[in-house]
């Protein structure tokens, strides 16, 4: 019956309120977490988690983050194990099908991937980039990326190990430079289906046995002329490299450069500038050792040179500048003046190519780009993992030399050879 209130007629009942479970709340709250953890991770990176931010992001108090969790390391574990670890896999996976198929194209949602990462794959590539420096991480990444390697080469098993490698290096090298890259950077589509048909192909996949001494990579030496600015330069790549970017702080850089806290101010405005510094040398050091001399040499001297540089890129002799090269690249991800910084060195270095490419053969020049940025990614992701990995430090490296040779051959010394002769 309906109830009458004063000055009123009658009116119908508030109906009840669904109660919530107490279940059901800590299942909103613990979802409310992820989805917001997620977010800052792919956006800010590992370094760049924090419980307080977690909580403000989830428009929620810090109780339920401090309830949970001890810090931010033990959220990115969750994560990981949780969801980035089978979306790690799928990105791997998806790649070794299509590097082993023969379609037309990688699928839609593996070149969105690659080109323009997913929330999902963003923060799976953070966590693996930087799980080294994290006890809680190193384990559980470490077993899964030498667990993928191991499924490569058992569903590939007429592939040499090296180039089931490349199968897991380039798509991580795609996802983890896709920020610093030009925005003129070819589409993937047509440049990994030539990796593809060329990494399938017996008279590449047959060759093996080259030997050569690892190239040496030592931290770049800055140059700027002045000997006080040169020592802070070298300082922040070093605990860069140690530490990473975001824990690079000037008390860090001082002790390192072994001078006072107050005279790192005195010598250089902030980390950024140093930063640029460094990106500036090791551009510098990448296109000279991967790119520029390489071009002049025969193919079996070319090939010797990939061998070589595989084997130093791998070599724990170097394990300082792939730190270096890894964080940097990482915090290029979430620094956008670290990035444009990056761009425009890889463009102009490129550009020493591509311009005599150009002349050369205009319509050769697309595909001339795409494999430089390409070999670039597998670099990348072949540095970043083999920080984490050993896997590959006793690798024939044969296979993939025949491959970089083949692919260089078609796209940039062939039609170089168009010029006029000097």
């Amino acid at each position: 019956m309906a109830k009458k209130t004063k000055g009123s007629g009658s009116v119908s009942s508030p109906p009840d309120r669904p109660k919530v479970s107490r279940a059901q709340k800590t299942r909103e709250v613990q979802e409310a977490i992820t989805a917001s953890a997620l977010e800052l991770l792919a956006e800010n990176g590992v370094d760049g988690l924090a419980l307080t931010k977690i909580a403000t992001h989830a428009g929620m108090s810090n109780g339920p983050l401090y309830g949970r969790y001890d810090s931010a390391e033990d959220v990115a574990l969750e994560l990981w194990d949780g969801k980035l670890r089978d979306h790690f896999r799928r990105l791997i996976l998806e790649f070794d099908a299509f590097a082993s198929s023969n379609d037309s194209e990688p699928s839609e949602w593996l070149l969105q991937e690659l080109e323009t990462p997913s929330a999902l794959t963003a923060a799976a590539i953070e966590v693996v980039a930087v799980a080294r420096r994290f006890p809680l991480l190193v384990d559980s990444v470490r077993d899964e990326v030498d667990s993928l390697f191991q499924q490569i080469c058992s569903r590939n098993p007429d592939i040499p190990p090296a180039i089931c490698s490349l199968r897991l290096t380039v798509p991580t090298g795609c996802v983890v430079t896709s920020r610093s890259v030009p925005k003129t950077r070819p589409p993937w589509k047509r440049i990994l289906v030539q990796f593809r048909d060329s990494a399938l192909d017996p008279a590449n996949l047959n060759q093996q046995g080259l030997k050569a001494s690892p190239v040496l990579l030592p931290i770049p030496e800055p140059d700027t002329g002045d000997v006080g600015l040169d020592e802070f330069v070298s300082a922040v790549m070093e605990v860069v490299a140690r530490v990473g970017f975001e824990k690079t702080t000037a008390h860090r850089v001082a002790r390192a450069a072994g001078h006072s806290f107050s005279s790192a101010y005195t010598h250089v405005g902030t980390k950024d500038e140093l930063m640029h510094m460094a990106i500036g040398q090791m551009m510098s050091q990448i296109w000279q050792t991967g790119t520029a001399s390489f071009l002049e040499l025969g193919p079996d001297e070319y090939k010797a040179a990939i061998v070589a540089l595989h084997v130093g890129l791998v070599a724990e002799a170097n394990r300082p500048i792939r730190q270096l090269r890894t964080e940097t690249t990482v915090a290029m991800r979430h620094h956008p003046d670290l990035a444009a910084a990056g761009r425009k060195r890889t463009a102009a270095s490129l550009a020493i190519v591509l311009d005599a490419v150009e002349k050369a053969d205009p319509a050769a020049t697309e595909d001339a780009a795409a494999f430089w940025y390409l070999t670039m990614a597998s670099g990348m992701g072949t540095v970043t993992l083999s920080l984490l990995t050993g896997t590959f430090r006793h690798t024939d490296w044969t296979p993939v030399a025949a491959i970089a040779y083949d692919m260089a051959f078609a796209t940039t010394i062939e039609p170089l050879s168009k010029l006029p002769k000097a």
